[in-house]
């Protein structure tokens, strides 16, 4: 009998450190509604990540994170993204100009580089995160076409060759030439746009970003530009 007063005075005990989380719970749900409702972004992009908003825009070099807080938004936040998504975009498109975007799902975009035909998906927008998480592939492509030299030699002497082959196959009339023929020329048809449409990528980072390195750059600062710009925009 006197073990269980004893473990009902334990429980008791606990009520006050139980109230206090529930109410630091139902405290940072209310903030983010209010955030939402007075369309205050920076206070709603601290909400969900303290710890990165104070590192990256007070620069406090220690901060606390609030996951056991932010956590709770998990299951709205394709909502919250479709949210905070617009001004986002607006601040990427004076930019990154030759970015677009397409909304695959709710919250979810898809990354579009630029609006010509065959233009190439890039990756995904994070709005939740303000970042940019690019198709590795894609990034790597461009990178080597812009960077390397020898990679456009290579694509100009693969072509070469291709169009060599198609003289032979003519010259020589033999059966089966026709349809080696139909496939270099599809080769050489890919070739051709894949290069193209590197070449207007590349055109288009040079005009806007100057380099691959600092349109790089530009995109991993996202987060710090564009909470700068609204904290201006708040001045």
């Amino acid at each position: 009998m006197e073990n269980q007063m004893n473990l009902h005075i334990v429980g008791d005990n606990k009520i006050p450190i139980l109230n206090n989380l529930i109410n630091s719970k139902i405290d940072y749900l209310n903030s983010i509604k209010e955030a939402i409702d007075e369309h205050n972004y920076l206070l709603i992009y601290e909400l969900l990540d303290s710890a990165r908003y104070n590192e990256k825009i007070r620069q406090w070099p220690h901060a606390d994170p609030n996951y056991f807080l932010s956590n709770m938004t998990e299951t709205i936040q394709p909502e919250l993204s479709e949210f905070l998504a617009s001004k986002l975009l607006s601040f990427i498109r004076v930019h990154f100009p030759f970015l677009y975007f397409r909304e695959i799902k709710t919250g979810v975009y898809e990354i579009i580089f630029g609006r010509w035909p065959s233009a190439r998906t890039f990756g995904i927008l994070d709005i939740i995160r303000i970042e940019f998480i690019f198709d590795e592939v894609a990034v790597n492509e461009l990178k080597n076409y812009m960077d390397n030299p020898k990679s456009v030699e290579e694509q100009n002497a693969q072509l070469n060759e291709l169009h060599r082959a198609n003289q032979l196959y003519a010259a020589k009339k033999r059966s089966g030439s026709e349809a080696d023929i139909e496939r270099n020329n599809l080769a050489i048809l890919k070739l051709e746009k894949d290069r193209a449409v590197l070449q207007l990528e590349r055109e288009q980072i040079e005009k806007y970003s100057g380099s691959f390195q600092h349109f790089v750059d530009q995109a991993g600062n996202l987060y710090v530009d564009y909470l700068s710009e609204i904290q201006k925009e708040n001045k």
